[in-house]
């Protein structure tokens, strides 16, 4: 079964939304794994539309995560 690279991307960032949300997961972690998806994907598919949803979707977690940690001290 082959899957589109924009399904894989939905698939992705829905995986780690689920993981946030029931607190399984570090950003710095997740953000390493996406980075490196993110990475292969553009590799393989350069002008792929969907990977600028993963881009923002990574951005969005750099932030929400700064956020957090300004919010600790």
């Amino acid at each position: 079964m082959s899957v589109s690279i924009e399904e894989f991307v939905d698939r992705t960032i829905r995986h780690a939304r689920r993981m946030d949300i029931v607190g399984l997961h570090e950003w710095p972690t997740a953000r390493s794994a996406l980075t490196k998806i993110l990475a292969d994907l553009e590799r393989r598919s350069p002008d792929e539309p969907s990977l600028e949803r993963l881009r923002r979707f990574i951005a969005r977690g750099d932030r929400a995560w700064k956020a957090r940690r300004r919010e600790r001290k």
